[in-house]
């Protein structure tokens, strides 16, 4: 039976999504946990008749291709990737598997990092997993490992489910893990490692307790979970990390033996957490103390305002708004570095003159600015 509090919030969540993490995929022996699969879609079956779509996000394409190709360790990108390619049929087949039990249709969605940075292709991603859900669809959601070469090196399904999360304006995000949340210390080297069961703001305090050790099959830990709880709350969802290693997880999951993050009071929308999220490459314009002034009161920004630019950006790239070498803002911005090297600390009015044309009046239009928090 769940836990009233955990079905209580259920129950107010439309759209749940579900983050499955490899090292509960599957076993010490790289071999995928059949009946722990079945016990998980019993859980999310449970969750549908109390009027909730759900979403999964799944991990293990690598760790079940390494156990195809007998690797003991992949070594190299290309080993990892060649991994990815064959274990993803394998994981998708099992997904539908073990839905096909309890008559309900799943498929499989592949997704990179560019898929998510480009608007276009994020709307349709969006709409796409909103066509499926209306047919009561269950989506399996990974990333394509197979091409994604940075989110292998650097990524996560952690960070992957925040921003699907965030994308569907889901209210509740799972994290599925081998430990029960958030500890003081690593638990599975501190025996005096406590675990935070309720976290209202991701702040200094929280971060210290972070243990960056990665896992085996996976690229997350704990601080690629932190990070995604970062996204998520900002979107207003709630999301829990809870151990799945048991059978029926969502069953087992209790305020006293997990880890909650709350929604902040400080929202962000849809479309300013995808402007903030993008991949900023580094591309810095600083500002004066007029212009931080103004981005305060949430103005545009312009190019007057401007004082220097680092690294190479072009129109329509999210760039990095600093100010006293601190980070006020990020936004989209309007000229590429080139240009912006040339109308850096003038006016509008004097564009036409030094570039022989005027795009906008306003470097990052406010509509396309989003403040730090």
């Amino acid at each position: 039976m769940m836990n009233k509090k955990f079905t209580e919030l259920a129950k107010k969540s439309k759209v749940i999504v579900i983050k499955v993490g490899s090292n509960i995929l599957v076993n010490e022996k790289h071999v995928l946990r059949k009946k722990w699969l079945t016990s998980l879609i019993e859980d999310v079956q449970k969750l549908q008749k109390k009027g909730s779509k759900i979403i999964i996000v799944s991990s293990g394409a690598i760790a079940l291709g390494r156990n195809i190709l007998s690797k003991k360790k992949l070594t190299n990108l290309h080993e990892k990737q060649a991994a990815a390619s064959i274990g993803q049929i394998q994981l998708s087949q099992q997904w539908q598997k073990a839905f096909a039990k309890f008559n309900i249709q799943s498929s499989q969605i592949l997704i990179t990092a560019e898929d998510l940075n480009e608007r276009r292709k994020y709307l349709n991603i969006r709409n796409t997993i909103y066509s499926l859900m209306d047919l009561n669809v269950v989506p399996i959601i990974n990333e394509n490992d197979t091409t994604s070469t940075e989110e292998i090196r650097f990524g996560d399904n952690d960070k992957l489910s925040a921003m699907i999360a965030n994308a569907l304006s889901a209210e509740l995000l799972i994290l599925l893990s081998d430990v029960n949340g958030l500890y003081t210390a690593n638990p599975k080297k501190s025996t005096d490692a406590e675990l935070i069961t309720s976290v209202e703001e991701v702040d200094q305090e929280i971060e210290k307790y972070i243990d960056k050790d990665l896992s085996e099959f996976g690229s997350g830990g704990m601080l690629a979970k932190v990070n995604a709880a970062k996204l998520c709350i900002q979107s207003g969802s709630t999301m829990i990390i809870s151990n799945g290693l048991v059978n029926n997880p969502l069953g087992n999951i209790h305020p006293t033996s997990s880890t909650w993050f709350h929604p902040s009071k400080n929202i962000l929308t849809s479309r300013q957490q995808w402007i903030w999220n993008r991949p900023i490459q580094k591309a810095i314009v600083h500002i004066d103390e007029g212009a931080s002034k103004a981005l305060k009161k949430n103005s545009s920004l312009l190019a007057i305002g401007v004082k220097s630019i680092d690294g190479k950006f072009y129109r329509g790239d999210t760039v990095s708004i600093h100010y006293n070498k601190k980070e006020l803002a990020r936004g989209m911005i309007n000229y590429d570095f080139k240009e912006m090297d040339k109308i850096k600390g003038r006016k509008s009015k004097e564009f036409s003159k030094i570039l022989g044309f005027v795009r906008e009046d306003e470097i990052v239009h406010k509509d396309n600015l989003v403040n730090s928090r």
